[in-house]
């Protein structure tokens, strides 16, 4: 047998096997849309997440609290939107069709439907989502907020307590304090603006200590209009005024002060930490009165958290806070670096499912060579012997990769447009492979099947197996590089004139 012989028999088994992956292609991907596999692994894949990895819970609350706040992800407005449901009457009843199918499949196997009280969910998540998500369902964000603004309350308090102490110092004749104590229920209601519109999100931190900064300003100037610097009680009210005038102008005090309002984002998830592990209250955490609003926010995030999730996110922040910046820069930086732990976890995932989907493109393929007799030792005997049958479907090879080029088969239009003229091309052939007579066991005249030449076939059905779940697009490249190295070969050599 000679090499062009080799070759055609080559291509004749590689377009054999590209014929029989379209269909396990079609199956396959039939099974995953009714069984939402995809789906399914995703969400799974993000409970693992959660729980800090495979063997990162192991206890049965714990375990209940991944399931419970990855459903409440789902559930976000962000993740939830992402699943898109079908529109006109036929999308919408071949989804019923599917989702029938495959809530029939789970009774029946007795499998649980990780998606809850939904029948389905998206199949891809991006990072951003995901991380907008979490923060939103575990409300970080506000918590953090609310704990500032709890701060700020508490300063501007402190604040005033002290300049009314400085005040009530003064001995002040009687015409002259009425007015002073007017100055200072105006600087009152002026703080308590300034912290409410910064509860209302109209004002940043920096503006609102600006504007405080600001009205003490004034109000100092205008009571020292009453308050002469030349007399005793003036000069005493500028010198302690001007101590706490400072903690809002230097540039060293309002750093500090700041960090003292703004609640770091590991401290926040420390807390969350510790607050189960320690058994350490709230309330000598934070600062805070059991029933309180902050101390609810918390204790809800904390029962909402499993502790995988808790220390993982901890070391996030912690990562975060290195690089310094206000709070807002870093839940900016802490939603990035999520993104990033998701998007690492989800390629391990996507590895794990393409493993999955091999094993199960094996098991299919191997079903599909049993129920096509795809015997690829019959197949290669057929060829070599059948000169005809074998310059047939080079033939059809030949027009196949002419017609179409790997790098557009990923496409569904493409691939769609194979599919069909493969199928032209099987009509059309007496293809080496089904249950015909020149494809049938070998049988002794008694009727027996002969052992040796069944295990023969078995052979041959695993080997087409295998090679069936090599895939569709992996065939027609192998296709298309045997063909152009064959048509390569019988150019003739170019001559100079």
């Amino acid at each position: 047998m000679n090499l062009p012989v080799i070759i055609d028999i080559i291509i004749g088994l590689v377009f054999i096997y590209l014929s029989l992956s379209l269909l396990a292609s079609e199956i396959q991907e039939l099974i995953a849309t009714v069984l939402q596999w995809r789906a399914e692994h995703l969400k799974k894949s993000i409970e693992v997440l959660i729980a800090g990895g495979n063997e990162g819970v192991r206890d049965e609350a714990q375990f209940q609290l991944v399931g419970r706040l990855a459903n409440l992800i789902y559930s976000n407005p962000i993740i939830n939107d992402l699943n898109q449901g079908a529109k006109g009457p036929l999308s919408q009843g071949f989804r019923s069709f599917t989702r029938s199918l495959g809530t029939l499949y789970r009774r029946i196997t007795g499998t649980t439907n990780v998606f809850g009280d939904k029948s389905s969910g998206p199949s891809y998540i991006p990072s951003e989502s995901f991380s907008s998500s979490l923060l939103d369902t575990l409300k970080i964000q506000e918590l953090m907020q609310s704990i500032t603004e709890t701060r700020l309350e508490r300063f501007k308090d402190l604040q005033l307590a002290q300049i009314k102490v400085i005040v009530d110092g003064l001995n002040l004749s009687g015409s002259t304090k009425p007015i002073i104590e007017q100055e200072f229920l105006w600087l009152t209601g002026e703080f308590n603006r300034v912290v409410q519109d910064y509860k209302n999100n109209v004002a940043t931190l920096k503006n609102s200590l600006d504007r405080m900064s600001e009205k003490l300003g004034f109000y100092i100037n205008d009571s020292q209009v009453y308050l002469p610097e030349s007399e005793l009680e003036g000069r005493e009210f500028q010198r302690q005024m001007g101590f706490i005038k400072t903690n809002f102008d230097s540039e060293f005090e309002r750093e500090t002060l700041r960090k003292q309002l703004q609640p770091s984002l590991s401290n926040v998830l420390n807390t969350i930490r510790k607050v189960r592990k320690t058994q350490q209250t709230v309330t000598e955490i934070m600062e805070e009165k059991e029933g309180s609003p902050i101390y609810q926010q918390i204790q809800a995030t904390v029962d909402s958290m499993p502790e995988s999730l808790k220390n993982s996110l901890y070391i996030l922040a912690e990562r975060v806070e290195k690089d310094g910046g206000d709070t807002q820069e870093q839940l900016q930086r802490f939603q990035r670096e999520i993104e990033i732990w998701f998007d690492r976890s989800m390629e391990r995932a996507s590895g794990v499912y393409k493993r999955n989907a091999r094993g199960v493109a094996i098991l299919l393929g191997t079903a599909i060579a049993i129920g096509a007799n795809a015997d690829t030792v019959n197949i290669i005997n057929r060829l070599s012997k059948d000169s005809m049958l074998r310059s047939t479907v080079n033939l059809y090879a030949q027009q196949l990769v002419e017609k179409n080029t790997p790098a557009k088969l990923d496409n569904l239009t493409n691939l769609t447009k194979v599919q069909n003229e493969v199928g032209i091309a099987l009509d059309n052939l007496a293809v080496p492979f089904g249950w015909s007579e020149p494809n049938r066991l070998e049988i002794d005249p008694a009727g027996n099947v002969l052992w040796p030449a069944f295990l023969a076939k078995v052979f041959g059905w695993i080997l087409s197996g295998v090679a069936i779940s090599m895939g569709a697009v992996f065939w027609f490249d192998v296709l298309s590089k045997i063909i152009n190295i064959r048509n390569a070969g019988k150019k003739p050599p170019s001559t100079d004139t």
